[in-house]
């Protein structure tokens, strides 16, 4: 295998973990105590976009969607500064996995209460990790 096939090889599989490590997160397979991904943000702002229904209680503002916007923002843009195979990474599998919730999502059926639920607890990982990170930045000199 020559060098540069093993470098796309090994792309693709990191980017296909992540991707699961996201689809995991959408059905509620991970826990709450779990810092939160970009690739769970991704899928929880596309819930929260898609499955919007002001009246529910599970339902997310817009202001609540703003804080995820804000922490894939930082987050895409930190994971992307580390390397120049993050940045490619990033720019391949980000895109396609908000493609694919947005597919999935688009579909009314698809917004259950698990959807926003999910979503809701995502938020809820976004705000413990930002705060744990804050946290951190503050301890050091």
């Amino acid at each position: 295998m020559t060098p540069l096939r093993a470098i796309r090889a090994a792309t693709l599989m990191l980017g296909l973990s992540l991707a699961a490590s996201a689809a995991s997160g959408a059905t509620g397979e991970q826990t709450s105590d779990m810092p939160a991904s970009i690739g769970n943000a991704i899928a929880a702002r596309i819930i929260a976009v898609k499955c919007n229904r002001p009246m529910l209680p599970t339902a997310l503002t817009q202001a609540e969607i703003a804080e995820l916007d804000t922490f894939i923002d930082e987050r895409q843009t930190a994971f992307m500064l580390e390397s120049k195979a993050n940045q490619r990474l990033s720019e391949m599998v980000f895109p396609q996995l908000a493609r694919d919730y947005n597919k999935i999502y688009s579909n009314p059926d698809a917004c259950d209460a698990a959807a926003r639920d999910m979503a809701k607890s995502v938020l809820e990982r976004v705000r413990a990790t930002q705060a744990e990170r804050k946290q951190r930045a503050e301890v050091k000199p």
